[in-house]
């Protein structure tokens, strides 16, 4: 079975070296299949180009897919779990991650172990559990991103998450699977980085068992700036809150999404670690 490893990538040039040899050691570990879907979303760098020139270099597996112009984080995640859709088959594991090489892949370890061993649907690495750190952020991030998950624990409350915002996710072919019957093309609606608090709070309706694992986040390994718009962000970040708070959810397909036979979850092939 594979571990795929969706990507979305705008003028990521820089961040692609260092990054792919983190999943080159990664697979070298672990023993995992790892393979990489990177969704160029209309860069204007060489990221595209670097990026098959350090999969060929490192031997790692990659699926590149182009966006002719920039559509949007929320637009390169759609596109992603698609064509992970499409590529993958049962049994098989898809991480989100970002492409800016913040996020530590060798997390993805503990991330499959846990869900492997606790039969969970997502495993989100959180910045809000016991042994998680934030490293190189602004304090007006940090104050930002603290203050969206008191909110949403409040308000949408899914059991086990404290870290509604981070994209950093590992999910089950079998529940992306589900989520895609139920919800149709109107699984992904939001264009920009609310996206992933968009899938978070449509999976409820699920009842997905999620797991949090603490994680250090390396803002200052980031080689280019950020590209949130925050005030943007923090405006579609209360539509959401207030959207989640008068909805009362889509029930129709429920039953559907439910009822049809549950693969039995096949374990990644593993060797014994180094």
């Amino acid at each position: 079975m594979s571990l795929f490893v969706l990507l979305p990538a705008y003028n990521e040039q820089e961040s692609i070296r260092p990054l792919f040899k983190k999943f080159q050691t990664l697979q070298q570990i672990s023993n995992m299949e790892i393979r990489l879907i990177l969704i160029d979303d209309g860069s204007r760098d060489a990221t595209a180009q670097t990026a098959i020139d350090e999969s060929q270099s490192l031997g790692i597996w990659l699926k590149l897919v182009q966006h002719p112009k920039n559509a949007g984080l929320g637009q390169a995640i759609k596109t992603g779990f698609m064509t992970f859709l499409e590529i993958s088959k049962e049994g098989d594991f898809l991480a989100a991650m970002d492409c800016d090489n913040t996020q530590p892949p060798e997390l993805l370890i503990k991330m499959y172990d846990t869900m492997i061993a606790g039969s969970y649907d997502i495993a989100i690495a959180s910045r809000y559990r016991k042994g998680s750190k934030v490293i190189g952020l602004s304090k007006f991030r940090e104050i930002m991103s603290y203050g969206a998950s008191w909110l949403f624990r409040i308000a949408a409350h899914l059991p086990g998450v404290r870290d509604y915002t981070c994209g950093y996710r590992l999910y089950n072919r079998t529940f992306v699977s589900k989520l895609d019957r139920y919800y149709g093309d109107s699984l992904f609606t939001e264009s920009g980085f609310a996206c992933m608090i968009d899938l978070l709070l449509k999976a409820k309706v699920l009842k997905p068992k999620i797991v949090e694992i603490p994680m250090v986040l390396r803002y200052d390994e980031k080689p280019t700036a950020s590209k949130m718009k925050i005030l943007k962000t923090i405006t579609r970040t209360l539509k959401l809150l207030f959207k989640n708070l008068s909805s009362t959810g889509k029930t129709s397909n429920l039953n559907q999404a439910f009822n049809e036979q549950e693969t039995a979850r096949v374990p990644l092939k593993r060797g014994n670690r180094k």
